[in-house]
């Protein structure tokens, strides 16, 4: 019995190993224009990048962004934590028709995708 668990520990060390790495390929994220987002994709991690056409406060401190590129409108939540997160950055240095790139967490609420920033490098002015 006793030889028989380090055969069985460096089995599923590899094992767990390889699910690890093969978790981190798929985490990466995907480069794509608004147009070619779709609800196929809701899960993974995209880049996409598109003109601020509306923004709204939230008295507790989210801002809810929409971006566009004139064929698909996607949403944007920046939670009240992120927000503290993003070094010195307001609601107000978010202009309407300034353009954003967002990295994040495609996912949908209430029938809209949207695609959620994690850390402050997800999400660039300009």
């Amino acid at each position: 019995m006793r030889n028989l668990i380090y055969p069985f520990s460096f089995v599923s060390s590899f094992i767990g190993l390889s699910m690890i790495y093969i978790a981190a390929l798929n985490s990466r994220s995907i480069e794509m224009p608004l147009s070619d987002i779709s609800s196929d994709l809701i899960g993974k991690t995209v880049t996409t990048s598109g003109y601020l056409i509306y923004k709204r406060t939230h008295p507790e401190g989210h801002v809810f962004l929409t971006i566009s590129d004139d064929e698909i409108t996607i949403q944007v939540p920046l939670f009240s934590g992120f927000m503290k997160s993003l070094d010195g950055l307001t609601d107000d240095d978010f202009k309407i028709g300034e353009q954003i790139t967002v990295t994040g967490l495609l996912d949908e609420y209430k029938g809209d995708l949207q695609v959620i920033p994690r850390k402050p490098s997800d999400l660039q002015l300009g």
